[in-house]
């Protein structure tokens, strides 16, 4: 009887494994099969390229923030040294050192998502060189800037210009388009970056001169912005992104 006892045991305890193999054999569910809504970006910090989703779902991990993106126009880069700077300082700022690619390109504005009511303003300003993926960001240097990582975020340092209480616009723009625009009078001046925002919009647009343009964004009143570029795998720019200190990004996020 305990004979028989133990080899029912011991059949019942086969009998399980022999399942087991059976049913841990088969693959395993694959995620793939799911709609994937985590982000794909990889260089930190995330959130430079996770507040250009444009999933009004999302909400971005590291700032607890929704974004949604207008396409603004494509900016005419015309011989890949471009400037970033407060409208003010037209005259007499220099190109960053970087070369980036010549011709039309795609410029983006990821906007903060607020509640009904609220005032939605400009989290972060790109031009869109190409979609390849972002390997690492690096701050676009000015001549006479020294190299430092992005994670060296103390304000003295990362302020690669200054906002102006003033024109209260920040301009993207081709160093050959800013040769011609800055030798406009100041009332065609004050027409594009006071009254212009008025009539169009309180965000940002493409302004068309002779054969140039310019990007235009309202500056919000911040005193300090940041400029980074983004790099492909190649060491190609693919980004050049405009942080204007809307967010506290901790170094740890770097």
């Amino acid at each position: 009887m305990k004979y028989y006892t133990k080899m029912k045991k011991i059949s019942f305890f086969l009998f399980v494994f022999a399942i087991s193999l059976t049913v841990f054999s088969k693959p395993l569910f694959s995620l793939a099969s799911v709609h994937d809504t985590i982000p794909t970006a990889t260089a930190r910090p995330l959130v430079f390229e996770n507040a250009f989703l444009n999933d009004p779902n999302f909400e971005e991990p590291t700032l607890y923030a929704r974004f949604y993106t207008i396409e603004l126009g494509k900016l005419k880069v015309e011989s890949g040294r471009l400037i970033a700077c407060d409208a003010s300082d037209m005259h007499h700022i220099f190109p960053f050192t970087e070369t980036f690619p010549k011709g039309e390109f795609p410029v983006q504005l990821s906007i903060v998502k607020g509640e009904p009511g609220e005032y939605e303003y400009v989290a972060y300003t790109r031009v869109l060189f190409s979609n390849k993926p972002v390997k690492r960001w690096a701050y676009a240097l000015k001549p006479g800037d020294y190299f430092r990582e992005p994670s060296d975020s103390i304000s003295r340092i990362r302020c690669v210009f200054m906002g102006d209480m003033g024109m209260q616009s920040t301009v993207i723009v081709d160093s050959v388009a800013n040769k011609d625009f800055i030798k406009k009078s100041h009332l065609e001046w004050g027409e594009v970056f006071v009254n212009k925002f008025q009539k169009k919009t309180n965000k940002a647009f493409i302004h068309s001169f002779d054969k140039h343009n310019l990007a235009a964004v309202s500056t919000f009143f911040n005193p300090c912005y940041a400029t980074y570029i983004g790099y492909d795998e190649n060491g190609k720019p693919c980004r050049l992104l405009l942080d204007p200190g809307n967010f506290q990004i901790m170094r740890s996020l770097f």
